[in-house]
């Protein structure tokens, strides 16, 4: 075949001092190259990399935005079109590859990823396996474990859909797919997670191959998966055996003697700016010799304007709110010492995860105070201000000088340890199970030096899972998707709130607050899937659109 095929060559780049798999895009070869060489089968397989595993705007902030967590700044994501319910299967335009400004519908992306791990299938058998029998299977582990994650992305956002597992051609003049149901596409990600499992390596010995799909990313996989399928939003009847295999899948990750939790209450943020520790069981790295804007320039673009950031993506009122207090207790604006200094002795996770008027960053304190520096009002970039009063401090490296270099080193974090813990402490309380519950919720306060958790009863006990997945996960682009399979996703629809806050002397030394709605909202019930585009469906007449879109 003449086709061309864009392809990755794996440098051994330094990313921080961290010699990982680097995706840098680097040249293209004939189709036949491709499967006549394994080391080019192996860039290939770099491209679905690079092409399946979405990041920070794409796969946390840009969801995060569409709930009661974040305010987009710029609707790099198309945000605003959902949370005012105006998504139609007419407007949900996405770009292949993908680009810093598209709606996440990303059906045509998704399905074109698809297509390029059957292609791989198709062909790798072409591969001489007489010296690379070894490097063939780990490859086969690899797209398995890469196909299943990206069926995985277009269940979370549209339902069952159509398994495609053949590569389709200009020759074929009839092309009919319907989509599965829910449970028949969990199915399917199920058995190519289960062959990854069986090629894949627990670990990589070649630090240049450090990024790669191991056992345990798989079965992080296979453990949010069944969660998903376990919840009450797609589990109707309760069916006990789902919350089993939830729990299951969970603790056999947990049970994995290479993971642990990093680090400690004062340390917390360094989970997601030390590379690849032990809490990490799967991420996508950027390195810093190339920019790709809005994946390696994120320290700048969630930083504040009077830093030179963008404030690409500002906290909510409600989420700042939702953090407790030290002691465990209810944040409340009726407590007048918590009103008179509301960033005070609050949950340490505040401190690493949000940034707010008063906070240290980079040398200074941070000025969200009418006519502070990183206000509406300043001299620097007030079109970059924070409309809430409150930017992102999750994931950002302070230490990093985007002034100097926009682009550096990243790492978006796929699945890490603390989520597996949530996952099998939600299946074991939905089976009764407390005792076992509360220890590995209670393992998850203790590492961010909060108060253990009790329980009256099931229901209050899910209640705190679900809080504590509020705040330890915020912004990693869980909260969409949780208060979706919960069955509750209008709460996330309530209007976006900030504050405002009014120096109450010259010295700008203390100050009074008034919450105020910076974002209108509306709630439609078709929103508890995203339409499939119209486009889509002309191609294709046997697939049906989701409900309540016309």
């Amino acid at each position: 075949m003449k086709k061309i095929i864009a392809i990755l060559l794996v440098t051994s780049g330094c990313l921080s001092c961290h010699r990982v798999l680097d995706l840098q895009p680097q040249n293209a070869f004939s189709q036949q190259t491709v499967w006549s060489d394994p080391n080019l089968a192996l860039t290939y397989v770099n491209q679905i990399y690079r092409d399946g595993v979405l990041a920070y705007k794409d796969a946390g902030f840009g969801w995060g935005a569409q709930t009661d967590e974040l305010f987009s700044n710029f609707g790099w994501c198309h945000e605003t079109q959902y949370v005012q319910g105006q998504a139609t299967p007419d407007n949900q335009n996405s770009s292949s590859p993908v680009n810093y400004s598209s709606t996440i519908n990303f059906w045509p992306v998704l399905y074109s990823t698809i297509k390029e791990a059957n292609i791989f299938f198709q062909n790798i058998g072409q591969v001489d396996t007489t010296a690379n029998s070894a490097l063939i299977s780990r490859m086969k582990g690899e797209v398995y474990f890469l196909r299943a994650l990206t069926y995985f992305e277009l269940l979370k956002r549209f339902g069952g859909v159509p398994i495609i597992t053949r590569v389709y051609t200009t020759d074929d003049k009839d092309f009919t797919a319907t989509r599965a149901s829910y449970d028949s596409t969990v199915n399917f990600i199920l058995s190519d997670i289960s062959q990854a499992v069986a090629l894949l390596p627990l670990s990589y010995s070649s630090s240049s191959d450090i990024g790669r799909a191991t056992i345990g990313a798989a079965l992080a996989l296979k453990s949010r998966l069944l969660l998903y399928q376990a919840s009450p939003y797609y589990n109707t009847t309760n069916d006990i055996t789902k919350w089993t295999a939830a729990r299951d899948a969970a603790k056999a990750v947990i049970d994995m003697p290479q993971y642990s939790l990093y680090g400690a209450a004062a340390t917390y943020g360094r989970i997601f700016t030390d590379f690849f520790n032990p809490e990490v069981i799967f991420a996508r790295m950027y390195n810093s010799q190339v920019q790709e804007d809005r994946y390696n320039t994120v320290y700048r673009d969630l930083s504040p304007n009077g830093y030179n950031g963008y404030s690409a993506y500002n906290v909510l009122e409600q989420m700042v709110e939702d953090f407790e207090m030290a002691d465990g207790t209810t944040f409340s604006w009726s407590n007048p010492a918590q009103a008179a200094n509301p960033y005070n002795g609050r949950d340490p996770r505040f401190y690493s995860d949000i940034l707010y008027n008063g906070a240290p960053f980079q040398g200074r304190t941070a000025e969200f105070y009418e006519g502070g520096l990183d206000s509406k009002e300043s001299s620097l970039s007030p079109w970059n201000a924070s409309r809430t009063g409150y930017t992102i401090r999750k994931m950002v490296d302070e230490s990093f000088n985007f002034n100097i270099q926009p682009y550096s080193a990243s790492q978006w974090i796929v699945f890490r340890l603390s989520e597996m813990y949530l996952n099998y402490a939600e299946a074991s309380a939905q089976l009764g199970n407390m005792p076992e519950a509360l220890k590995y919720l209670n393992l998850i306060r203790q590492r961010a030096g909060m108060p253990d958790q009790s329980a009256a009863n099931t229901a209050d006990l899910l209640a705190k899972i679900q809080h504590e997945r509020r705040i330890e996960l915020c912004f990693e682009g869980h909260r969409y998707f949780d208060i979706r399979r919960w069955g509750i996703a209008e709460i996330g629809s309530k209007n976006g709130l900030g504050i405002i806050i009014t120096p109450a002397t010259p010295a700008n030394t203390s100050f009074t607050y008034q919450v105020d709605t910076v974002e209108t909202r509306v709630w439609v019930p078709s929103f508890y899937y995203y339409p499939i585009p119209r486009t889509e469906i002309q191609k294709d007449p046997a697939i049906t659109q989701n409900p309540n879109y016309n």
